[in-house]
């Protein structure tokens, strides 16, 4: 797949998600985005990240077979709840696993809390 045809998935991505959760903050937008382009494409980048969710809804792709091999609809069904539903210990799981950064504002800190309890 060519660049361009990465950015138009990603433009696409982001587009959908402000549509679908207008109040998510940009930080999801953004880990939605990637992710979608990502399971779609293969490729990564984007905008910034990545972040828990983002690295955790790679994990979801790669478990289930979908990196370069689904529809662009096939992966917003599979992110969608991971980008911009509540944390969980998963997403929190990614922060001794992976480099995180780009997270939403507080959700590192509700994560170490998550894995400390």
């Amino acid at each position: 797949m060519h660049q361009e045809q990465y950015h138009d998935v990603l433009e696409r991505a982001m587009k959908h998600g402000k549509e679908r959760h207008p109040e998510a903050p940009q930080h999801h937008h953004a880990a939605f985005a990637n992710s979608v382009a990502y399971l779609v494409t293969g490729m990564s980048g984007g905008y910034g990240g990545p972040s828990m969710r983002e690295h955790w809804a790679s994990r979801i792709g790669h478990s289930a077979g979908l990196v370069s091999n689904c529809t662009f609809e096939q992966a917003v069904e599979a992110v969608d709840e991971c980008c911009y539903g509540p944390l969980t210990r998963e997403h929190a799981s990614m922060l001794d696993n992976e480099h995180c950064f780009d997270d939403a504002p507080g959700e590192v800190e509700a994560a170490q809390q998550m894995l400390s309890a």
